[in-house]
């Protein structure tokens, strides 16, 4: 291989590994993005959920009954 070959063969290899990082960057972005928008949807799903079940400051473990009620309803009218 000449020295021009191993020059553009070397140029090759950093060119890749630059595009491999900005996919590896681009994917995290996206990742997180992904994260924050779960999270938000769960945090207006869950004000939600306590407004309309009248749950304002249960905790969990009471709220999670008044759910699992809720839900038993529903399953035994065939709503669900």
């Amino acid at each position: 291989m000449t020295e021009n070959e191993q020059k553009r063969l070397q140029m090759i290899r950093e060119k890749m590994a630059k595009i491999k990082a900005e996919e590896k960057e681009i994917l995290a972005k996206d990742k997180t993005r992904q994260r924050k928008e779960r999270t938000r949807r769960l945090i207006q799903n869950g004000a939600l959920a306590e407004k309309y079940l009248q749950c304002e400051g249960l905790d969990p473990k009471e709220f999670e009954k008044r759910l699992r009620e809720v839900v038993g309803l529903l399953n035994e009218k065939g709503l669900k």
